[in-house]
């Protein structure tokens, strides 16, 4: 695989990670603070970690001790380490703006260089290729079409790592699409510096969603529950339980800013171009 495909790769994995890690921050969080969660997927488990310090966030890949991404929220900016090869991606919003036109007008050229292709192909295999086209298009149409979405608050409630929550549905198309179990704001026990990147980082991470949604030529909507879900659930058609994540533990332990910090000799890697685009 280039190394392209391996930056790209990691900026995908990384949009997946923040948009996971963002459905965790707890209430219990002071100065320091390290979250560890379960996420369940079938009979697969995994253990994530999240650290926050000093206005910045750290993440953790599920059972990953090498790599992990850092969230500025002084900067705005998201950070890809790769330990192994001693290099950093920076990633500004600016940046994933790019990458995300570039994606588009990628599709585009692919597109337009099929249709000329087609010219030239013999009858019974442009008919294949103008169906499979179709199909493809059909499924971009049904993507942008923009779906109904319903939030309903419950008198459920739940103790999650000793925190109270309660839990809200979502319906998508009246077909129930997730729980989260919501604790309230207000109830928080926050420093002003971590409620302030966390603050951060949900916005950021709301206006990265809808980058990514763009790439994929998508208007899907998002639930937008205010507050901080410490338990979800997210559900496949059948109604069976395809993603789960429950908050595990929480320690307050005074973290080394070397925890938050990329190391001196690591080298900083450039944003790539997507491959026909300068």
């Amino acid at each position: 695989m280039s190394h392209l495909s391996h930056t790209n790769k990691r900026i995908h994995s990384g949009f997946l990670l923040l948009g996971t890690c963002a459905l965790l921050f707890s209430q219990a969080v002071l100065s320091d603070a390290t979250l560890v969660y379960e996420q369940i997927s079938g009979t697969q488990k995994a253990i994530n970690s999240m650290q926050i310090k000093e206005g910045k966030i750290r993440f953790t890949p599920p059972n990953q001790d090498s790599n992990f991404s850092l969230y500025n929220s002084e900067t705005s900016e998201l950070t890809h380490i790769d330990v192994t090869q001693k290099k950093y991606l920076v990633m500004t919003e600016k940046d994933i703006e790019i990458q995300a036109a570039q994606a588009k007008k990628q599709m585009d050229m692919m597109r337009q260089r099929m249709m000329e292709r087609m010219k030239d192909m013999p009858p019974e295999q442009k008919k294949q290729v103008e169906q499979m086209m179709s199909n493809h298009l059909a499924q971009v149409d049904a993507q942008k079409t923009q779906p109904k979405v319903e939030q309903k608050k419950t008198s459920q409630t739940e103790t999650i790592s000793g925190l109270q929550c309660t839990v809200h549905e979502t319906y998508i198309n009246g077909m129930k699409n997730s729980e989260l179990c919501i604790a309230e704001p207000d109830d928080m026990k926050l420093s002003s510096e971590d409620a302030q990147a966390l603050m951060a980082m949900q916005a950021f991470m709301k206006r990265m969603q809808k980058v990514a949604q763009s790439m994929m030529e998508s208007s899907a909507s998002n639930a937008d529950i205010q507050g901080i879900p410490l338990h979800t659930k997210l559900f496949a058609p059948d109604g069976s339980v395809k993603l789960e994540t429950r908050l595990s533990s929480i320690s307050t332990n005074t973290l080394d800013s070397k925890t938050v910090t990329i190391p001196a000799d690591f080298s900083q890697m450039k944003m790539p171009a997507m491959p026909g685009m300068k």
